[in-house]
């Protein structure tokens, strides 16, 4: 007597198989339907063109900064005579580039009481 025989089992059709194979197939196109901001890390993401001139000085705050660019790679806190200076950058070098020398960044510094944007720099790496 098999053990077929004594627990009665069925005879299979492969939807098992069938079964794992879609979940493999679902996560490996989930995985390519992501939005391609998510799929850099800080600092690989070109900084967009012209985004400087919608940070305004005296009128932009950090969340607006922060809906418009995401995370900066750094941020400091510094002291100066009236206080203390919030200064964030944003930068980018591509690796693809031949010659290994295509960066930019963007620097914005912050009012410590208000945290309002007081003024905004791009520039080379």
């Amino acid at each position: 007597m098999t053990l077929c025989e004594k627990t009665d089992c069925k005879k299979r059709d492969g939807s098992g198989i069938q079964r794992i194979w879609f979940f493999v197939l679902m996560i490996l196109l989930s995985a390519c339907a992501q939005n391609s901001a998510y799929l850099y890390e800080m600092g690989e993401r070109p900084i967009p063109p012209g985004i400087e001139n919608q940070i305004l000085p005296h009128t932009t705050t950090q969340d607006e900064v922060l809906t418009l660019l995401g995370e900066p790679v750094a941020r400091l806190k510094t002291k100066t005579n009236e206080g203390h200076i919030h200064i964030w950058t944003y930068s980018y070098l591509d690796l693809q580039s031949p010659s290994h020398d295509k960066g930019e960044s963007l620097t914005i510094t912050f009012d410590d009481k208000t945290f309002v944007v007081q003024s905004v720099v791009r520039g080379p790496l």
